[in-house]
């Protein structure tokens, strides 16, 4: 199936915009990019430049580089934080919601607290504190996911237990786990907004922050008792050691809220708001309600970018050069130092408009890119396999995940676990980014392009990435500001067993398919970083699939961002000479991008269309 992204604002002609559009077929997927809108009009008291970021939170890190450790039991994480990403240079882990929650097998069981007691799932409190303490002697710092917004959905009927044996009754409003000192009752059926509606209408700000989403139970964010509850539980884990915190589905939490919440916590352990760091969850797009767009949270810390995840995955699904002052763009909502940015997570991964370990080659491509590029806070995950978007981690039951010795688990490339921060491709563009710094000591510069399937940069004098996203091998000659000299090529060697030499400012090599030259001053033939072993043996298998377009494969997929806000939006369209019925069909909203969308079978032929309200307007 072909997808064909539609910015309203790209051609407009009196009111209604027209397009042509040729099928490409299912090898040339062009998914819809999540508008990452701006507000003129925003009220928020300005850009995280005054907050710590995660080059700033603690001068112990290693370095920026984030590991979204999905999943993962605090034993886990310990003994991984010992084994691989401290000696590879990671400056934090983000570890799944670590309280009591609902029981399930499922992952997103997590995501519903009961009481924010810290034996969960995923380990006991005794464990989480080790795992604090073994993490930061590698130089890794821990950030916690924090449920803030919700517990379990009313629809379960009667008292239940969580994973921890807490008491709840979800229908009742109970939940006497959330018990603080201040508050023995826990939180009541009165500490949740009176909206008992599910969320369908984004364009609503008070609809997106105050009724349930997907059906739970929603917090009363503005209530002081919910605040200082929320807080109490996060000063507890910053007091354990906890470097910072990602707020999940911040953006059903008005900014304001979120604001109030942070000083309280800050309060508690005795710091200024701006020296703890946040990181916060806010999906933009362009045609929901101005006040849930990301810059409006800056002022609380830094912001999930999304729009890098759609940029990557039409990048590498379609023409790479696109991404040609792909910084300018996203700046203009949020800064560098505003912006965490990632190639996929547990929610998109299992979604469409994403590159995903599904995606092989361009998967790795795509992180390289990340890592080399030197635009936000830069997120690596670290999952496992899945065919069932709902399941657990490997071996899960209701109450308990089982500890994994990755060392094990990663043994092959044909385990469970993905161990993307084991690869050699990870564990050489870390070094790649920790050497070359910031954009502004090592700039971008000498960006070019082979067709549409490689382009090169440098970063300064101490950093060369040159991809090719391409399926067949290619010969290239780039310039480069890199001193002259035989580098290692870090993408796909970690013993240095593979050089590229650059002489007289070029590189002339070839780039195999579905791969990269990384280089960096760090690592010449003459003095690069020791290492046991050629390749990881969980590198992935780089399998080239045939992206032949198949000429039975014609149908069209066309996204429209609804900027004129129609109540229902319609496309009116022409195969041929052969036009729809005025005002066409009606779209379908899809909720995973936030555009309004249709499927054309065009046999083959080009297309035409417009859009409109279905009154001709």
């Amino acid at each position: 199936m072909a997808i064909q992204r539609f910015k309203t604002a790209a051609c407009k002609t009196l009111g209604v915009a027209v397009c042509t559009a040729m099928v490409l077929g299912a090898g040339a997927l062009t998914l819809p990019v999540i508008a990452q809108a701006g507000d003129s009009n925003s009220t928020s008291p300005g850009s995280s430049a005054s907050n710590v970021t995660a080059s700033t939170a603690a001068s112990w890190v290693n370095s920026d580089v984030q590991v979204i450790a999905f999943q993962q039991t605090w034993n886990t994480i310990a003994k991984e934080c010992k084994d691989t990403y401290g000696p590879e240079g990671v400056g934090y882990v983000e570890v799944s919601p670590p309280q009591e929650s609902i029981k399930g097998s499922s992952w997103w069981t997590s995501y519903q607290p009961v009481s924010y007691k810290l034996d969960s799932k995923l380990g006991t409190e005794a464990e989480f504190k080790n795992m604090i303490t073994v993490c930061k002697a590698q130089g890794v710092g821990i950030i916690a996911d924090v449920v803030m917004n919700n517990t379990a959905s009313p629809d379960n009927k009667g008292t239940l237990t969580g994973t921890n044996g807490s008491e709840y009754t979800p229908d009742a409003g109970s939940f006497p786990g959330f018990a603080t000192s201040t508050y023995p009752e826990g939180i009541t059926a009165d500490d949740f907004h009176t909206c008992t509606d599910k969320i369908k209408d984004y364009t609503n700000q008070e609809e997106v922050q105050q009724c349930r989403l997907l059906g739970m139970l929603d917090f009363d964010s503005e209530s002081d008792k919910v605040q200082d509850i929320e807080a109490d539980y996060m000063a507890r884990m910053y007091n354990y050691g906890v470097l910072g915190f990602r707020i999940d589905a911040a953006k059903h939490i008005n900014t304001d809220s979120l604001h109030a919440l942070k000083a309280k916590l800050a309060q508690k352990v005795g710091k200024n708001a701006s020296d703890i760091y946040w990181i916060q969850e806010v999906i933009g797009n362009g045609s929901e309600a101005a006040g849930i767009q990301p810059p409006h949270y800056t002022q609380n810390g830094t912001v999930t970018e999304f729009g890098f995840k759609s940029e990557m995955s039409q990048a590498f699904n379609g023409n790479i050069t696109s991404l040609k002052d792909l910084a300018t763009r996203l700046s203009g909502d949020l800064s560098s130092n505003d912006a965490n940015v990632f190639v996929t997570n547990w929610d998109t991964e299992r979604s469409d408009g994403t590159i995903t370990y599904k995606d092989g080659g361009k998967y790795q491509l795509a992180n390289a890119f990340m890592l080399a590029y030197g635009y936000g806070t830069p997120r690596l995950m670290s999952g496992y396999k899945f065919d069932d978007s709902a399941s657990g981690a490997p071996g899960a039951t209701d109450t308990k995940v089982p500890d994994v010795d990755m060392s094990q688990a990663c043994a092959t490339n044909s385990g469970d676990w993905n161990c993307e921060q084991r690869w050699t491709s990870t564990r050489g563009l870390i070094a790649f980014h920790n050497y070359v710094g910031d954009t502004a000591a090592s700039p971008v510069n000498d960006w070019q392009s082979s067709g549409n399937d490689s382009i090169a940069f440098s970063r300064g004098t101490k950093g060369f990435l040159a991809l090719n996203n391409g399926t067949k091998a290619l010969d290239v000659t780039y310039e480069t500001t890199l001193p002259d000299g035989e580098y290692c090529n870090v993408f796909s060697t970690q013993d240095c067993s593979q050089t590229v030499t650059v002489s007289g400012g070029k590189v002339k090599t070839t780039i195999p398919a579905r791969s990269a030259i990384a280089l960096y001053g760090g690592a010449t033939k003459a003095n690069h970083p020791e290492a046991s072993a050629t390749t990881d043996p969980s590198d992935p298998e780089n399998v080239i699939k045939d992206e032949t377009v198949k000429p039975t494969d014609t149908t069209l997929t066309v996204y429209y961002k609804n900027d004129n806000k129609y109540e229902q939006p319609y496309i009116h369209y022409g195969i041929g000479s052969t036009w729809t019925d005025v005002p066409g069909k009606a779209m379908t909203y899809d909720k995973t991008s936030g555009y309004w969308k249709h499927t054309i079978e065009t046999d083959g032929n080009a297309v035409q269309y417009v859009f409109n309200d279905g009154n001709n307007s």
